[in-house]
Order: C-alpha cells, then structure tokens, then sequence
C-alpha cells in the first residue's frame, strides 16, 4: 500500500514538471525577440523585477513590458523586419503593441499624404501647404539666418534628399537643427525639423519624424506653419499620443493657421476623429 502511494505521488510530481515545462514553453514559443530601432526621451523595459532605461539597439522579448514617460517616442522592430512605434506616457506588454489595430480613416487620409509628401522630394517637401507669393518668400528664406555652417549643413541635408538618400539627409537636418538652436534661429530650427520628419517618413521611421517634429514648434516654421502642425498632428494621433494631437488641432483651427482650403478641411476631418 505505501509502495503504490509513493508511486502515486511520483508520478503526479512528474504531471507538475511536465505541466511547468509545457508552460514554459508555450511561453518561450508566443515571446519573439525585439529590437529598440529608435528612442527619444525616457522609456524603460522591465527585466528581472526592475526597469532598465533603453537605448538604441537594445535587444527584448515580447513578453516584457515597457514604460514610457511623457515626451518619450520608441519604436521596436521585431525579428520579422516589421515596426512599431509608441509616443504616449503609460505602460504597455511589447506583444500588444504589434498586434494589428484599425486606423480611423481620417487618419489614414492625412497620414498617406503625408507618406507620399516624403517620398515626393525635398522641391515637393519645402513648399508643402504653402499657397502663392509665400511659397516663393519660404522657397527664398528656407536656410535664411542661423550660421554658415548650419547653412551648410542643411544644403546637404537637402542635397541628399534630391537623390533619395533620406537616412542621410535626415541625420543631415538634424545636425543643421541643433546648429540653429544654437545660434538662437528658432525658425531655421523649426524648418529643417520639419524637413527632418519628412524624411524620416521617406526612409520608414514615424518615431524619428514625429521626434523631429516635437523638437520644435510650428509657430516658428513661418510659412510652414500649417504644414509642421498637421504633420505633428498626425502623427502624434497614429502612434497615441491623441490628446496632443487634439490640443495642437484645436489651436491652429481657431487661431487660422490654414490658409489652404484641403489642408484646412484634413485639419477638421482629422479633429472630428480623435
């Protein structure tokens, strides 16, 4: 009797371990290893019971978590080539990020002219929402100010983008935006920022173009104004950042910064959604 209860209970030892192997392994086989493409600001990764603030190229699996603070932008890609970006302060499990989400169809609208925008070349990209005399007065002034070498560095940057090299122009307009920040130009600032994004989008990183973006204002973009907001706008509302994008909306409507009929009317369109 005692012989057959210890086999008993060895063999429902053995059911446990076999249970808590199975599991591990369901586990194992659901979690797909991730890469961190880009980020800007702080987001942590929870690892061992504690967070562990990430950086460019740091490896995870889609099982963890990761916590961004307000202001952070990341984007992961995972083994299979594919991205995902997130822009809004809160805590969010990796694999819930690239599980696939329904986009309304405002946001779609706007964002795909945006994509076509980027990939339309920077001649398409300065004059963008830009009607009639003040298309001419942006084309004039777009490097205006700043110093010779932040001058410099955005004719590059722009030269680049003539021939398609957007990874390198956009690296290109963001050493020319620090250049104007430092020499006090907040308009040449904003206006390669803006250049920045677009090829950001042209090479397949929103992070980057809607990191860009936020470095600056679209007030100080002058004729780009519009543009720079509806471009912010988008963006912040496709990778969750809504309630920024709403604010920004709201502001330029009212305070009638579209002088563009269309982009006037993707502005509400695009409002009326979030």
């Amino acid at each position: 009797m005692r012989r057959l209860r210890k086999v008993k209970r060895m063999s429902q030892k053995r059911v446990c371990i076999a249970a808590a192997l199975a599991l591990a392994a369901t586990i194992g086989a659901f979690a797909a290893p991730v890469v961190v493409a880009f980020v800007d600001g702080d987001a942590q990764a929870l690892a061992g019971g504690s967070w562990k603030r990430l950086d460019f190229d740091d490896k995870l699996d889609s099982a963890q978590s990761v916590k961004l603070a307000a202001g952070a932008v990341l984007e992961l890609r995972s083994q299979a080539g594919s991205t995902i970006a997130i822009a809004a302060p809160g805590t969010y499990v990796i694999d819930a990020l690239f599980k696939p989400k329904a986009e309304a169809s405002a946001l779609s609208t706007v964002a795909g002219k945006l994509e076509k925008l980027a990939k339309g070349g920077p001649a398409d990209q300065t004059v963008a929402g830009v009607r009639g005399s003040e298309a001419v007065v942006a084309k004039g002034t777009m490097w205006a100010g700043g110093t010779v070498e932040a001058d410099e560095a955005a004719k590059a940057a722009f030269e680049a983008a003539s021939v398609g090299d957007h990874a390198k122009a956009y690296s290109l307009y963001m050493d020319a935006f620090q250049l104007y920040v430092d020499a006090f130009d907040p308009t040449g600032a904003a206006r390669v920022a803006y250049s920045a994004s677009l090829s950001a989008i042209a090479f397949g990183s929103g992070a980057r173009a809607l990191a860009a973006l936020r470095s600056a204002s679209p007030e100080d973009a002058g004729a780009l104004r519009s543009s720079y907001a509806l471009a912010l706008a988008a963006l912040s509302a496709r990778y969750g950042a809504a309630p920024d994008a709403k604010a920004l909306l709201k502001k330029a409507i009212d305070g009638g910064w579209f002088d563009d009929p269309a982009s006037l009317a993707d502005a509400k369109s695009l409002l009326a959604g979030l």
